[in-house]
């Protein structure tokens, strides 16, 4: 698998044919792992996206953010020309315009916070990054006073590719991890989460769930960039509301088409490509129902 990772750019789907699920153990320590985690970890509880998200606004990320707020021009200058460019020969077209960047303020803030956070690698130096990743593995199994080892076999158990989460993370950074956390923390009820994580381990349809949020998480970065979301989130006056919305969505209907459709791990790119053109075509249809269903 490391051959094919270290060929992935930012809008690669990462490939999930070879992702296998363990008996959920957890592993004893790894000799790769700190004493940080393994002397610190009972200290850390399972916490809210929330929480995380708050710290992180107050972080210190002015060279990420920089780079963030570069990105949004770009992304959103080339999807101008790329929109002009089709309809520049159309009699009947209406001239498209530019579009509207958020107003200075709280929405243009939390929009740079999402991209900058995309670009923040894994660091086992941060003690706010291993908070994150073992909340999200405490919110789905649970380990009881047992620690969390940083490495082993045990994260395939929650849906990564191999023994170190850190390695799937390119493309989205902390902020993929962000948003697992946010749906198994507070985004969709306990009812729906079971249900998702229960499919996500059957012995037929199973599938790499961090994986695939993973790569709902990218596809939506890539609208994001291209001020494609700017609208809903000046009517929702909150763009990380709409973000996590969208994310939220696209897990309702993934669970309901691979459920309904009997899908495999064979399935996942016919799946996640009709997931893509939603979020593409029709972000308000995966906000709404995240609204009603989630």
């Amino acid at each position: 698998m490391a051959s094919d990772k270290s060929r992935l750019d930012d809008t690669d789907v990462i490939d999930i044919s070879h992702v296998r699920l363990n008996s959920i153990v957890v592993d004893a320590p790894s000799s790769r792992a700190s004493s940080f985690y393994e002397e610190g970890d009972n200290n850390v509880t399972a916490c809210s996206f929330q929480s995380i998200w708050s710290r992180f606004a107050d972080s210190n990320l002015a060279a990420e953010k920089a780079q963030a707020a570069e990105l949004i021009e770009k992304g959103q200058l080339a999807s101008y020309n790329s929109s002009s460019s089709k309809f520049h020969n159309c009699i009947c077209g209406s001239a498209r315009s530019r579009p509207q960047p958020l107003r200075a303020g709280v929405l243009a803030d939390e929009q740079v916070l999402i991209v900058a956070l995309s670009k923040v690698n894994f660091s086992d130096s941060n003690p706010l990054h291993w908070e994150l990743l073992c909340s999200f593995y405490k919110h789905i199994i649970e380990t009881g006073k047992k620690a969390v080892p940083r490495y082993g076999s045990h994260w395939e158990n929650v849906g990564f590719q191999g023994t170190d989460p850190a390695t799937d993370l390119r493309g989205v950074g902390v902020f993929g991890l962000c948003q697992l956390l946010f749906l198994v923390s507070n985004g969709l009820s306990s009812q729906m989460t079971t249900q998702l994580i229960e499919l996500s381990r059957d012995k037929v349809q199973n599938f790499p769930f961090a994986i695939v949020g993973l790569n709902f998480t990218q596809y939506i970065l890539e609208r994001l960039k291209q001020g494609k979301l700017n609208s809903l989130a000046t009517k929702d006056n909150s763009c990380i509301s709409v973000v996590n919305g969208i994310y939220r969505g696209c897990f309702i209907v993934f669970y309901r088409m691979w459920k309904t459709r009997g899908c495999t791990i064979l399935e996942f790119s016919t799946i996640s490509n009709e997931i893509k053109s939603l979020i593409k075509r029709r972000p308000k249809y995966l906000l709404n129902m995240a609204v009603l269903q989630g």
